[in-house]
């Protein structure tokens, strides 16, 4: 477990020393995201769905991840304007870095590497159903809300058009098909470059500047996304009619730091961009001792 962990971070400690060394140009984090985005995790996506056994109680896992999710998003919110004293933007952008997990790019080779491939869909489903769905609607809602003003779900449709929730329904209709040997060749091949890309950029995008500026919020959201809601799950699914597995998998993907996506939504929507990549930074280097601890701990529960 801990070698895993630990080709993980020196692949983002590349990151790090690449954009330290300013080897590459500013943009090639978000060149490297928008290449994983579009092209190699559909086709990791794909390649786990499509050759997959389809439990029927990988259906089970959406409905109660993704109430769980939005659920912490929006306390988080009212927690960041009512406790904290942040204004709307800032709790905006602390709400979706204390309640979206980081459930593809860390959480698949994560749970991948200590539960083995079978681990895989259920991770897949929760995150494109539960994390996914709810970042996209309820996420995008309250941004709308801290720019405009105004509740708005007009953005939900724009996850239609993201290129992993595709594969993950076109792997669910063509599940059981035969493709030419030369085009699966081709996805195992983008499939398996996706983790180390994203490992390099989320080590490109990190950033240790205004930790001290935002630290209240900062443990709050810190403190909720890496023990308070993984805690929330760990005592909810124990009663969902769910494999043991799946179980631990959900989890476990609770558990992850804080989604890189928020930065861009952060950005997109001009609310509170330091306290977003500060938040992102923190629970990423925190998670090298909290993961850990979280497999450890679902193991003796």
């Amino acid at each position: 477990m801990y070698h895993v962990l630990g080709v993980i971070f020196l692949l983002i400690g590349l990151g790090v020393a690449l954009r330290a060394g300013k080897v590459f140009p500013p943009e090639t984090a978000r060149l490297l995201n928008r290449f994983v985005l579009f092209i190699s995790f559909p086709c990791l996506v794909f390649r786990s769905l499509h050759g997959a056994e389809m439990d029927i109680a990988l259906w089970t896992i959406p409905l109660p991840g993704f109430l769980l999710i939005s659920g912490a998003f929006i306390a988080s919110f009212f927690l960041g304007t009512r406790f904290l004293s942040l204004k709307i933007k800032s709790a905006a952008s602390f709400a979706m870095g204390a309640a979206f997990g980081n459930t593809a790019f860390l959480g698949y080779p994560f749970i991948m590497a200590l539960r083995g491939e079978s681990a895989l869909p259920p991770a897949i489903f929760f995150d494109q159903m539960a994390n996914f769905l709810a970042l996209y609607s309820v996420g995008v809602a309250f941004c709308v809300y801290s720019l405009t003003g105004r509740f708005s779900f007009r953005n939900l449709w724009e996850i239609l058009k993201l290129p992993p929730f595709i594969a993950f329904w076109i792997a669910l209709v063509m599940q059981g098909t035969t493709l030419p040997p030369i085009i699966m060749e081709a996805v195992e091949r983008l499939a398996d470059s996706t983790v180390p890309l994203i490992m390099v950029a989320i080590g490109l995008s990190l950033s240790p500047t205004h930790l001290s500026r935002h630290l209240k919020p900062l443990l709050a959201g810190t403190l909720i996304k890496l023990a308070f809601l993984p805690l929330l799950f760990l005592g909810v699914v124990r009663f969902l009619p769910l494999p043991e597995l799946y179980r631990e998998v959900m989890i476990l993907q609770a558990a992850t730091p804080t989604l890189m996506t928020s930065y861009a939504l952060a950005s997109l929507y001009s609310l509170d961009l330091d306290l977003a990549s500060s938040l992102i930074f923190l629970t990423t280097l925190l998670s090298l001792v909290s993961l850990p601890l979280w497999s450890l701990l679902i193991t003796y529960v």
